[in-house]
């Protein structure tokens, strides 16, 4: 069952719904937002996973690029309540990143949690980004990055 619940889970997860472009007439984009039934804010790019007996989403936090600087965690015990896990992972404990993070993933192994995520909006050939990994010794962080620059 709970490989089942987690695709509806992430499904949900990323359901907003908003007013066209060009409406001028009715509510506003913000009032006809259909809005995140799991948390509040802007959030993309979620994985579900279960850890301990929890459920867990990981995703993006969704803003511009010189704002999107940390990962937030959420996890629930029954899928109805959610507890968030604010700044997991923050852009000063990864030594190589200096802008925008993006598309996390989490696994275990051996006790310890590993979190991939991209980092730092390469906008020419010198410039360092790519494949991030941190690590902690809960799924809720704090993850401390791992390596002086992005994976090979």
């Amino acid at each position: 069952m709970k490989q089942i619940l987690l695709p509806l889970l992430l499904a949900i997860f990323v359901i907003q719904g908003c007013a066209p472009p060009d409406a001028t007439d009715g509510p506003s984009q913000e009032e006809n937002r259909a809005g995140n039934p799991i948390v509040e804010d802007w959030y993309a790019d979620p994985e579900g996973l279960i850890f301990e007996d929890r459920y867990w989403v990981y995703p993006t936090y969704s803003a511009p690029y010189d704002e999107q600087l940390f990962f937030d965690a959420f996890s629930s015990p029954d899928l109805v309540n959610w507890t968030k896990h604010p700044r997991i992972l923050d852009m000063a404990r990864v030594a190589w990143a200096d802008s925008a993070m993006w598309a996390p993933s989490a696994i275990e192994k051996d006790g310890r949690y590993y979190y991939f995520f991209a980092a730092n909006d390469i906008q020419h050939d010198d410039a360092v980004g790519g494949i991030g990994v941190a690590v902690s010794d809960s799924p809720a962080g704090p993850f401390e990055g791992v390596r002086a620059r992005p994976l090979d």
